[in-house]
Formats: C-alpha cells, structure tokens, sequence
C-alpha cells in the first residue's frame, strides 16, 4: 500500500504534539487546581487565627462584612447553652449542634465536609480567645471551591488550546510544503530516469537537506546528458571512423596508381623544365597525407610509438602546403621559439592532425591572407600555435567545431578538426582554439612522453 511522506510525516507530528500539548495544559490546570485548594485552606486558617486572637465583638454586621470580603459563610456556636450566638446562616439549633459537636473536642482539627440545607460545605472550627464555649465556624461552600477551582484551570486550558489552534495549520502547511517539494523532486527524478537528462529544478530560497539533494540530483543530471552526448559522439566517431576508413583505403589505392603513372611519365619524358609533374607529385602527397588523416580514424592495427621531431614534421607540412598557398596567395610563416623537445608518439598521426589545422587556416585566410605556425617547449610538452588572420569560425558553430561533420565549407566535410582533436587525444594532449587580437588561433599541446592510447591509428 502507498502511503505518502506527507502522511507519514504529518499524522505522527500531529498526534505528538496534540498529547503533548494536552498534557501540559491537564498537568497546569491540575496543578493549579491544587495550588488554588491550598490557598483556600490557608485563607480558612487565616480568618480562624484573625478572629481567635481578635478583641472586637463579633457582631452580626462583622460576620456580615466577612461574608461580603470573603464569600465564606460564619457561624458562632455557644456549646455551654447549646446555641448559636451569631451567623450567617439562618442554621437550625439541631443542625448547629449537630456541626458543633463534631469539633467540640478537637477544634483545630482538619476541615470537614458537611452539607447544610441541600449545600455541602468545607468547615474548619477554631475557639474564640477569652471565650473557651465559644466555637468559630468558617464555612466555604462547594459552589465557591468549584468556582475558585474553574477559575484556576481555565487559563492553562485556555493557552493549551490555543496552542494546538495554532499549532495544527502551521503543522499542516510547514508538511505540505515538505511533501510539495519532495513530490517536485521525485517528478524530477522520474523524469531524469525516463532519459531527459540535463533538466535542472529549482534548488529553493532555503538552504536545507532538501536543497542540497536538488543541486545534487541537478548536477547528476547535467553529468548524465554529457555522458550521453560523449557516448553519442563516440558512437557517431565510430561509425565515422569505419566508413572513413573504407574511403581512404579505396583513395589511397588510387593514388598509388596515379602516382606510379606520374613516375612512368617522367622516366620517359625526362624533361626538367616541366614543373607541372612537380605540382602534381606535391598535391599528391598532400592528397595522401589527408588520406592518412582520414585513415587515423580508423581502427586499424596499432604501430608502436616512436620518437617523432616535431620540428621536422611542422617543416615537411609547410612543404606540402607551399604550392597551395602560392595558389591561393596566401602568406605561411613558421617559426621554432627555442629548441623543440623530441616526443614519443606517432608521426604518421601528428603530422596529418597538424597538416589538418593548417589546411584550415589557409582556407580561413582566404586569398591575401596570413598563416602563421609557431612551435615551442613549454612546462614538459611541445606546444604548436597555428593563427590565421581570417573572421574566424560562424558563432552557431563555435561549441562544437571538433565534432565530425561540423564544418562551415559548402563543400568540406567537417573532419579535419575531428582528426586532429582525435589525435592530441590519443597523446594525452589537448587541441583547443580561441579569438585573439582579430586572430583565430588553435592550441595543440602534447607531453613530451605520455602513455598512448592504442588503436586510434592505422
């Protein structure tokens, strides 16, 4: 059976504190009550040991006034005549006797209940001094022990019932906005288990256990969507990498054959003045190395790393480029700040990640433009800075220009970032790129020796 927070909550907090509070408010009232009998009984023994030692006569009209003072009722009875001498009570002789006799040997004995014409009344007796017959009878009747007794209690009662008036709608509405909450975070919840990850509710103005838990269940859910876009992203890079792999290994077929028929030309034209077959060789070789790009997608069989100088693969990489930026008239400077470093890693690998991001660059100068690459050792790694001074990539596309087929080229194909981020990855590197002094710059950083993961180059 379902059986809600809120009820668990609110039916036990309730009927603790209504026990709580009604026992407090019947301990008061029975305790005040006592308090308000004692005080009766010592105001009884008061007016006896007042009027006892008293030398005034007591007359009708001072039992009178003591009647009005007190609300008690007073009664003078002669034992030697068996009679009453003052009152004010119209007693009978036999009832007064009757009452009298009761105290005649101990007079200061406890008070005594007795009930006189249909009421009961509490006696206490005392003896008159000078007058050894006379016996003083002070009488308070029930009505006046109940009214005192009522009078007593009620306040007690009263804040005790005030406090559960109280106390009920404050319980109720601090439970309500507990189990709202809760109820708020289990839909939350629900909804994250249902694989609508990255929603956040709000954590709420207090900051209590409650609070804590949401910006815990918040944060598991941001992790959640990105662990899910990496696995999407990994599986998409790996479909990628398995067609890609297809393609170039077709390509890579094909430019073999172009390239041997280029060496069968030259054989027998042998003419040196021709610098067409130079241009076709060096676009070749450029089409290859994006070939092997491509190919380092891939999951072919891993080949051990080895020492690579990057120095002599940034050069071999302007090389390639020159005729391109010829054509284009686009300006290339390379530049070694200090000497570089020799890393573990793969050539093959590094030299089409950094072919990649300086084909980029060319292509984002644009004609009467400027590339500028720049390597350095820094902090234990090798650090090569490819800038170009183009209006950089669009904003739409500035989050995700490393995933694949992410391009902003009509006719490119999005894989070139892709290629170099999968390979400073697999070096423990980093590749990231910024906007700096109207300046797109790409960072590639690589450890000088790292522990490389196999498998991501054919």
């Amino acid at each position: 059976m379902k059986l809600p927070i809120r009820d668990q909550i609110l039916w036990p907090l309730m009927g603790m504190l209504l026990i709580a509070v009604a026992a407090n408010a019947a301990f008061s009232a029975w305790w005040m009550s006592n308090l308000n009998l004692h005080a009766l009984d010592a105001r009884q023994r008061q007016i006896i040991g007042v009027l006892e030692e008293s030398s005034f006569p007591l007359s009708t009209n001072v039992m009178e006034k003591l009647q009005r003072l007190t609300g008690d009722e007073f009664a003078v009875w002669d034992s030697a005549n068996r009679r009453i001498v003052v009152g004010t009570l119209p007693l009978k002789e036999i009832s007064a006797s009757a009452i009298a006799e009761d105290f005649e040997s101990t007079p200061h004995a406890e008070p005594r209940r007795r009930t006189i014409q249909g009421t009961t009344y509490l006696i206490r007796a005392g003896r008159i001094r000078g007058m050894p017959s006379f016996i003083l009878l002070v009488m308070t009747s029930d009505d006046t022990l109940r009214k005192s007794s009522r009078e007593a209690i009620w306040p007690p009662l009263a804040v005790g019932a005030a406090t559960i008036a109280l106390a009920i709608p404050l319980t109720l509405l601090l439970v309500s906005s507990w189990a709202r909450r809760i109820h708020s975070l289990e839909h939350h919840v629900e909804t994250i288990a249902a694989g609508q990850f990255g929603l956040e509710l709000p954590a709420g103005r207090i900051d209590d256990e409650l609070t804590r838990l949401v910006e815990s269940i918040n944060s598991m859910s941001r992790q959640l969507l990105a662990m899910r876009e990496q696995l999407i992203q990994g599986e998409r890079t790996r479909l990628v990498a398995q067609l890609t792999a297809g393609f170039a290994h077709q390509l890579r077929n094909g430019l073999a054959g172009a390239k041997l028929a280029i060496q069968l030309h030259e054989s027998r034209c042998n003419s040196s003045s021709d610098t067409s077959l130079c241009v076709a060789r060096n676009q070749l070789a450029l089409v290859e190395e994006e070939v092997q790009g491509l190919l380092s997608l891939g999951k072919g069989d891993a080949r051990p790393p080895a020492e690579a100088d990057l120095s002599q693969i940034v050069k071999t990489v302007a090389n390639l480029v020159s005729l391109s930026c010829d054509h284009r008239g686009v300006q290339l400077s390379v530049q070694t700040a200090g000497p570089i470093s020799p890393m573990i890693g793969f050539g093959d690998g590094l030299r089409a990640a950094i072919l990649n991001l300086t084909l980029n660059a060319i292509d984002a100068a644009g004609p009467g433009g400027h590339v500028w690459l720049t390597l350095k050792s820094v902090d234990g790694q090798n650090m090569l800075i490819v800038e170009d001074d183009g209006p950089g990539p669009p904003k739409e596309l500035a989050a995700s220009l490393f995933e694949s087929f992410v391009t902003s080229k009509p006719e490119g194909i999005g894989l070139g970032l892709t290629v170099a981020a999968t390979v400073a990855r697999a070096h423990q590197g980093s590749l990231t790129w910024s906007r700096v002094h109207e300046r797109t710059r790409f960072e590639l950083k690589l450890p000088l020796s790292a522990v490389m993961e196999k498998g991501e180059f054919a």
